[in-house]
């Protein structure tokens, strides 16, 4: 299991809560970042200029790595034929509607030309190319996911957005891939033991946080992943967050035994709810219906062009404390003494 994620789609990670968590339970958190980008920063809000400046956050270089990737273009080429290409037309309204995300060619490897060839995108100036947002998000998800898989990267994607995942493992897959099932009870189960500060979180406190107590991570990250996936072979909502439910239980008791002496450091904290793991029909956020359909009708095929796109990369590799849940209580130590309410029941 990699100790580093990988956020999509976007540049710059949001300044949510999301964010905070992810950054208390990955080792290292990366985004990819143009190369222009570190040169001028300023572009960046201050909050993902900071997060870059403390090292929360790794930038990534799609330049230094893409190289390993043999068949990169290729791949998506082929996807692009066989799924986007029949959606030409409507990708082709998007563009002349506005619904277009803005992406940097340094990502694109040799596939801008194809693109514009195709009427799929269209070049805005020299580095950067606009898309239809359903083809844009799609893009990501393939760069996110090889990139990831690299020697110089091995990182797992990470977005704030179902949508945006859906199409790494979208609704007519779940039955084969529980990808979509494991994030959903990942982002369960840390929505109810991280944390959240009500108020804006001080990186530099952040920080410190990870360096005092980072080493205990991997235990934590291995029991939660652990519960994840065996929560994922349960074919009923209603059986993933029963067994969700009692996990939370389960690792409250051992948080209060560590967390009795503990002082809070940042101030109140919001926690959230037990909330339900979808069943087959992923519920996305609200989107356009000729997006959704996209995303989930090309699923399938993205995900086998992203295996097929890693399995090119010369010299692929993966590499995978006492009381693992340690870190969460130190998290509580930081943040707050008070457990979620559905630990206290």
């Amino acid at each position: 299991m990699t100790a580093k994620a990988l956020y999509f789609p976007h540049i710059q990670m949001p300044n949510t809560a999301w964010t905070t968590q992810s950054l208390l339970y990955w080792d290292k958190v990366a985004s990819i970042v143009p190369m222009n980008f570190m040169h001028e920063p300023e572009p960046l809000s201050d909050f993902m200029r900071g997060l870059l400046a403390e090292g929360l956050v790794e930038p990534i270089l799609p330049g230094e790595h893409l190289y390993q990737v043999e068949r990169f273009n290729e791949c998506f080429i082929e996807f692009a034929e066989a799924r986007l290409m029949p959606r030409q037309g409507h990708y082709q309204q998007d563009l002349v509607d506005g619904r277009v995300t803005r992406v940097h060619a340094e990502k694109l490897g040799q596939i801008p030309d194809y693109l514009v060839d195709r009427g799929l995108a269209r070049r805005v100036s020299w580095d950067w190319f606009e898309m239809p947002d359903a083809v844009a998000n799609q893009f990501m998800a393939y760069l996110a996911t090889t990139l990831g898989a690299t020697p110089g990267v091995l990182a797992m994607p990470i977005t704030d957005r179902a949508i945006f995942a859906s199409v790494l493992g979208g609704p007519r897959i779940l039955r084969r891939d529980a990808n979509m099932h494991v994030q959903k009870a990942r982002g369960t189960v840390l929505r109810l033991l991280l944390p959240v500060p009500k108020q804006p979180v001080e990186l530099d406190a952040l920080l410190r946080f990870k360096r005092d107590h980072g080493h205990q991570l991997p235990a934590l990250r291995t029991k939660v992943e652990a519960h994840c996936a065996l929560i994922a072979t349960f074919p009923e909502a209603s059986q993933r967050e029963a067994m969700t439910e009692a996990f939370v239980r389960d690792c409250a008791v051992e948080i209060a035994e560590i967390e009795a002496a503990m002082k809070p450091r940042f101030g109140q904290v919001v926690f959230g709810s037990l909330a339900p793991l979808f069943g087959a029909g992923l519920q996305l956020r609200s989107t356009e219906l000729g997006n959704e359909v996209a995303y989930a009708g090309a699923a399938l095929s993205l995900v086998g062009a992203s295996y097929m796109a890693i399995a090119s990369i010369r010299d692929a590799r993966r590499r995978m404390e006492p009381r693992p849940l340690a870190y969460i209580a130190h998290a509580r130590r930081a943040l707050s003494l008070e457990l979620p309410a559905v630990a206290r029941r």
